[in-house]
């Protein structure tokens, strides 16, 4: 009885070995470390070019050819006040005009981003959310005289690889409206 116990045993544990030595494979759907790694390295480039007001570096984390930016403005349903624009000079002109107008930017982005990746790893839909402030320099002021403005809401970036490197393709901006903000802010 021992004797067979001891081969069992001993079989078992070749089994396991054996497993062992494979390595260990990605889970279904999981997204691999250096595409998550390229992906949130992006994400860090696009704000830091924001935050610093450095539009070459903002606007390098974007392709060119097929890009689209849309916003709905923070209401939801309605398309007549939508931004849209399917050019990048047209987000390079409008990130220059926000630089020009404001002194400090400050970007607060939710980590790690939620990503899902397509079956042959060329495109992925990366979602998080973001808060943002923007204030103007000392002695100017913001219509009704603020110093600054705040903006809050949900990104849906579809990101696409080309040529071994990932980059932004196209940029939803879900904005939250006033009462969206409070909410999320328990205000």
């Amino acid at each position: 009885m021992f004797k067979i116990f001891a081969k069992i045993s001993g079989v078992l544990i070749l089994l396991l070995i054996g497993f062992m030595g494979c390595g260990d494979a990605d889970k279904y759907g999981q997204i691999p470390a250096e595409e998550m790694l390229q992906i949130s390295s992006i994400l860090d480039q696009w704000r830091e070019g924001y935050e610093t007001e450095d539009v070459n570096t903002y606007i390098g984390t974007f392709w060119e050819e097929g890009f689209l930016y849309v916003s709905d403005m923070g209401t939801d349903g309605d398309k007549t006040d939508d931004v849209e624009f399917d050019d990048i000079r047209q987000e390079r002109a409008a990130a220059t005009r926000v630089f020009e107008r404001f002194q400090d930017i400050e970007i607060e982005l939710s980590s790690p981003p939620e990503v899902s990746m397509n079956n042959d790893g060329t495109e992925a839909e990366v979602r998080n959310h973001y808060r943002i402030q923007f204030f103007v320099s000392d002695g100017h002021a913001l219509e009704g005289g603020y110093s600054g403005a705040y903006a809050e809401g949900d990104n849906l970036f579809i990101f696409e690889k080309r040529n071994d490197e990932w980059r932004i393709a196209e940029w939803h901006d879900e904005a939250f409206n006033k009462e969206e903000i409070r909410i999320a802010n328990n205000l």
